[in-house]
């Protein structure tokens, strides 16, 4: 409830704020009251779309890293983008430095957001200006709309060199195209030397950005995954001391869980955390999505990890994510194993015929019908456990 107000506050402000500050900009550039009365209708029609595509982005969790836990964030960075914004029609429109206000906004949100936010506040830089505005508009939107694509995909590794590269390039192309070429300005000294201090300036704030983002966003849950997925966790540890065959049965889950998804390049730390934490609810005495929700919020569990497990645990959602069906298959076959070792400890069962069993079992119970999981995929997880053969033998 806390949270929904919070949620309610930051969009209220940004609306208004935003129409505010537009209106107030429109006047203080000279506009006529028509053209300022356009302007602020424009801008809070466009805002408005920014908070419905955001709060749908929270509400499918498809927006990037961390985000949808911070909305005050992606907020706090669009003021910064507007104020500056306003402030843009003072200069040249070869020196707008719109490719960072598009990455930085594509970085605190996803795609379709920062595309919509960044045209948002280019337009405005454009309706207050008296710059050619169809040149500008796309010269900055097109180079802007590459730059969010291409650091959208940037993941833990977090190379940023060939997209920024490419980024800058096409900006460059750009404003040379559109605003040089096209006489839209007058090639001199001066308009190199301004469209030299755009590009620098853009590399210096990107980077600067990047060592934040990556510090402060990316890499945050790093600390928080080797904690919580360590054996001897403290609340693992009480998992054993309460029920020994489902701590185990999570250790050897999350051991083949991590390994495929290394394997399969996928999120490997929220998949092992899963293999680990599926059976925590049974510390409260019921292995329910609510109890387990209840537990990782209270350890403060990184978002991805959280939304596997309730994936995975929740009786009312279906299997999306390829990490899902890989600890699916991990746990069922560990389960599996288990219970055939407790009734005789000596038995050698055929594990090649076991895991095709599962496999078939799995499909025909149409708990895979809307995976992402791939046909490839399938057979790279069933090879991968069927040469585990050896560990095997550890579960007895």
């Amino acid at each position: 409830m806390e949270n929904m107000k919070k949620t309610i506050t930051l969009s209220t402000l940004f609306f208004l704020i935003t129409g505010l500050l537009t209106g107030g900009a429109a006047y203080l550039y000279g506009k006529t009251y028509i053209e300022i009365i356009r302007i602020t209708i424009l801008a809070l029609l466009a805002s408005g779309i920014v908070l419905f595509l955001h709060a749908e982005g929270r509400e499918k969790n498809n927006l990037l890293f961390d985000n949808d836990e911070h909305y005050g964030r992606f907020v706090g960075l669009y003021f910064i983008g507007l104020f500056v914004a306003l402030l843009f029609p003072f200069l040249p429109e070869q020196g707008w430095m719109y490719l960072v206000i598009f990455i930085v906004l594509g970085l605190a949100s996803n795609q379709p957001v920062g595309i919509c936010t960044g045209g948002m506040l280019l337009m405005i830089s454009v309706l207050l200006s008296s710059a050619p505005a169809i040149s500008v508009f796309f010269t900055y939107f097109l180079s802007g709309v590459v730059g969010i694509i291409l650091f959208s995909y940037i993941d833990e590794d977090f190379r940023v060199g060939f997209p920024l590269l490419i980024s800058l390039s096409l900006n460059l192309v750009c404003i040379v195209v559109n605003l040089v070429m096209m006489g839209q300005t007058e090639l001199n000294f001066e308009t190199f030397f301004i469209i030299f201090a755009n590009l620098l300036v853009c590399i210096l704030l990107l980077l600067v950005f990047m060592r934040y983002y990556s510090t402060n966003v990316v890499h945050r849950n790093r600390d928080k995954y080797m904690e919580i997925n360590d054996p001897e966790c403290p609340i693992l540890v009480e998992l054993k001391q309460k029920s020994i065959s489902e701590y185990y049965q999570a250790v050897h889950t999350a051991y083949l869980s991590d390994k495929i998804a290394k394997k399969l390049e996928l999120d490997d730390m929220a998949t092992k955390t899963c293999g680990y934490y599926h059976k925590i609810g049974t510390l409260r005495g019921e292995n329910s999505w609510e109890v387990i929700n209840d537990i990782c919020r209270e350890y403060k569990f990184p978002t991805p990890a959280i939304n596997l497990l309730k994936e995975y645990t929740d009786r009312n959602t279906t299997l999306m994510s390829k990490e899902a069906v890989v600890v699916l298959f991990a746990d069922t076959l560990v389960a599996s194993l288990l219970y055939l070792f407790s009734k005789n400890p000596k038995v050698k069962p055929d594990y090649n015929q076991i895991i095709e069993a599962i496999y078939e079992k799995k499909v025909d119970s149409g708990i895979m019908d809307r995976t992402l999981i791939t046909m490839g995929e399938m057979k790279e997880i069933r090879k991968m456990l069927k040469e585990e053969h050896l560990y095997y033998d550890f579960l007895r």
